[in-house]
């Protein structure tokens, strides 16, 4: 048993910290590690999810390392986080659906390809988005953490900062709803691209700064370009399949 604690520092006497609560050991992540967390979303949401959102904006890579390494009292866990954010963003894009009419304020321009297929991803986005962690935490771990974690625990990064795109993608949604509240014009999805780029590339920077790797420039290009290529292959081509074969 760890003599002190690994979220406040404090000296342990027990099963559990004094000083903060946390259990005085920690388990590593694991897939069980994973399924739990997911079970845990469907029962209750803990509180830290606005300091977590807060500081994923603000120090994306301490704050999975953080995590990752023992300091999770006061952050929300990273695939409720994920799903907590997706959820919102999806009821706010039902709302501006069902006040102004498809297209309207967000024209989605068959982003997830086209007919049926943009509409039906939309409406089970968490599901879309849970092809690309594994991938996403693949590239991580394989440029960046290899040394020093475990897949799954790199996985949680990935999770993270897919969640904090999300969060990214509902502040969008509310711009583009203030754009044709003012001026009676629609936004398309696809600018919101940029959002993804600027942060996957900001989360790669904060994130191979805690890391004694050589080559971090090239490595954070490689992250950003395998990343957001993933996305775009899988938006463009590999979904619209799924849903075409499927439906």
């Amino acid at each position: 048993m760890v003599s002190h604690c690994l979220n406040c520092g404090a000296e342990l006497h027990g099963a559990y910290c004094q000083q903060c609560g946390q259990k005085a050991k920690v388990e590593r992540i694991t897939f069980r590690y994973v399924v739990h967390d997911l079970f845990h979303f469907f029962t209750h949401i803990e509180s830290g999810f606005l300091f977590t959102s807060i500081q994923m904006l603000k120090s994306p890579g301490a704050t999975a390392k953080n995590f990752i390494e023992g300091k999770r009292k006061s952050y929300q866990p990273p695939v409720s986080y994920f799903f907590i954010w997706t959820t919102i963003y999806i009821l706010l894009l039902y709302l501006i659906e069902k006040t102004f009419g498809e297209n309207v304020v967000i024209n989605y321009q068959n982003y997830f390809g086209p007919g049926e297929a943009t509409k039906l991803a939309i409406g089970h986005l968490s599901v879309v988005l849970i092809f690309v962690i594994p991938f996403q935490a693949l590239y991580l771990w394989l440029l960046m953490t290899r040394n020093w974690y475990g897949y799954f625990e790199t996985m949680v990064a990935s999770i993270y900062s897919l969640g904090t795109i999300i969060m990214l993608q509902f502040l969008f949604a509310v711009m583009a709803l203030a754009v044709h509240l003012m001026f009676s014009v629609s936004v398309e999805l696809r600018i919101s691209d940029l959002l993804k780029v600027g942060y996957i590339l900001w989360f790669a920077i904060h994130f191979i700064r805690l890391f004694d790797v050589k080559g971090k420039f090239w490595r954070v290009v490689a992250f950003a370009i395998l990343a957001f290529g993933t996305f775009t292959v899988w938006r463009l081509y590999g979904f619209p399949a799924i849903a075409a074969w499927t439906f």
